[in-house]
């Protein structure tokens, strides 16, 4: 993130609606050059938009000059956008939210919005003694205590305060309701539904069983879903049968959920995991390109390859410009428990390489590194053994294509 760029964006930049979110989503991305390399679906996630209306903006600033696309000039085959910084530069202020007079002096306050009419009403805002127009009124703390008015907090009527205390036995009757609607809120194939039977069974529990019932729900849902049903029972069969008593300490641990750190051992099992899965539906190649595809040249086999990298897997490519930016992905306790061996591999070591390679073969997208990255754990025993269809670093190794 270059605060250069965002700042000529935000205060230059003639443009608004989505060309604005759009730039503000490159410059978010760009050294103090100008430079970034995000993907289509990266900006479509940053700006709040659509894929196509990403593409729509993106051709019409660089119709307009505000940005340069250089094709496959990013790693990984990912184009380069680079901002024009001398036409920013070079276009007025017009869009700084606040200017300050010629002359660099301060904006004054507005005058005679108080004025004094005696030493009682307030204290003048001139160390100076003359008349500065305004006061800043001083307001004593008053000696007697706050009513019940006072104390009432915000959203509760003051009908529920009683004289100058509140009672413990609302207070907890509140809490509850607050705990309930906790735990109907998203229930599965719930929505609009009336709740009052499960308001019902929830007043029946005690608070230990109340709490209980609402930390449980949670690991309650994920146990289900593990077991394949696509059925989840009504809140109030869930209360009433108290069913979160069949969750085990096993299944509360599973259900937690961490921040894996970018290119740890859960990181990158999740990468390889979503690499596993079928890739996206590519857009059309050009009729060249896709002749030679269809026909598996040497050139048709390349290009497939950069394309399945740069559009086959939008969900890699996320958390590999996430992780440039120090940030993780979110993993269950159970893929926590079922990590593969790993080992830690050192940058730029031959076993990092080959990696690379085998990446590169089967279409898939590559790692931007941040400085001050020193190792990325991999599975152990290195990419050959774990992509026994190939031969990382030999040419003619098949790729899975579509």
């Amino acid at each position: 993130m270059s605060i250069k760029v965002m700042t000529l964006v935000w205060s230059k930049a003639p443009v608004q609606g989505g060309d604005l979110l759009v730039l503000l989503a490159l410059a978010d991305n760009a050294d103090d050059n100008g430079n970034t390399y995000p993907g289509i679906p990266y900006i479509a996630s940053k700006a709040r938009m659509s894929d196509r209306n990403v593409q729509l903006c993106v051709r019409k600033m660089e119709q307009r000059g505000f940005i340069k696309i250089v094709p496959n000039g990013g790693p990984s085959g990912a184009n380069k956008y680079k901002i024009n910084m001398d036409l920013l530069t070079n276009l007025p202020d017009d869009f700084v939210p606040v200017k300050r007079p010629a002359g660099g002096e301060n904006i004054s306050p507005p005058k005679n919005l108080h004025p004094v009419k005696s030493a009682t009403q307030g204290v003048k805002n001139d160390a100076s003694g003359g008349e500065a127009g305004f006061t800043l009124t001083v307001i004593e703390p008053s000696e007697e205590p706050l009513n019940a008015h006072a104390r009432t907090r915000e959203g509760e009527n003051i009908s529920d305060v009683q004289g100058s205390d509140i009672s413990p036995e609302r207070d907890a009757t509140k809490a509850s309701k607050r705990d309930f609607q906790r735990l109907v809120n998203n229930w599965p194939g719930f929505s609009g539904l009336s709740l009052s039977k499960a308001e019902r069974e929830w007043s029946a529990l005690s608070p230990d069983e109340q709490a209980d019932a609402l930390a449980k729900k949670g690991p309650w849902l994920a146990m289900l879903d593990r077991q394949g049903k696509d059925h989840k029972p009504a809140p109030s069969t869930y209360l009433k049968e108290k069913l979160w008593k069949a969750v085990t300490e096993t299944d509360r641990q599973i259900a937690e959920r961490v921040v894996a750190a970018p290119f740890g051992k859960a990181w990158m099992t999740r990468v390889l995991a979503l690499l596993q899965q079928a890739p996206a539906d590519l857009p059309p190649a050009p009729a060249f390109m896709a002749k030679q595809i269809a026909e598996g040249t040497e050139i048709g086999i390349r290009e497939q390859r950069e394309r399945l990298a740069r559009y086959g897997y939008p969900k890699v490519n996320f958390m590999f410009q996430q992780a440039t930016e120090g940030k993780g992905c979110t993993v269950a306790g159970e893929e926590l428990e079922a990590l593969p061996e790993m080992e830690a591999v050192a940058i730029d070591s031959a076993a990092f390489h080959e990696w690379q390679a085998a990446f590169a073969e089967q279409g898939w997208p590559w790692m931007k590194l941040p400085a001050g990255v020193r190792v990325v754990w991999f599975p152990k025993g290195g990419a050959r053994g774990s992509f026994p269809g190939t031969q990382p670093g030999r040419a003619g190794a098949t790729p899975r294509l579509r």
